[in-house]
């Protein structure tokens, strides 16, 4: 699952990862994940830090928190150099990853390569 409420990136990266071999669900806003990732089987959640509603890093709390979603690898986008946003992923003991933006197509594809096989439903 890829979601970003940028529709230029979620395009282009779902475009990119389409090419790479992956099977795509795009996802608006942290809340579309949840209820994307309790509804179907996904493989991995790629998703920005900031949208509207519910935001990446409280989405990215809920499915970890979540017996159902709480193995799936999870990569965490961002612009910013945060600190805190390092931590996370510290703390999550490696099942969430920072990507930094702006971003290739080709790391993104390398990105989900190194987490899932292609033909994976990414979310």
């Amino acid at each position: 699952m890829f979601a970003d409420d940028d529709p230029e990136t979620l395009k282009l990266a779902a475009d990119a990862l389409s090419a790479g071999g992956f099977r795509v669900v795009e996802a608006a806003d942290g809340q579309m994940v949840l209820q994307e990732a309790l509804s179907r089987r996904v493989d991995l959640i790629i998703l920005d830090i900031s949208m509207p509603q519910v935001g990446g890093l409280d989405a990215c709390h809920c499915l970890k928190a979540m017996p159902k979603t709480s193995k799936i690898p999870v990569v965490l986008m961002t612009s910013k150099k945060d600190p805190a946003t390092r931590a996370l992923g510290e703390r999550m003991n490696g099942s969430v990853r920072i990507l930094r933006k702006p971003f290739t197509p080709e790391e993104l594809v390398t990105t989900a390569r190194q987490l899932v096989k292609p033909k994976s439903l990414i979310g």
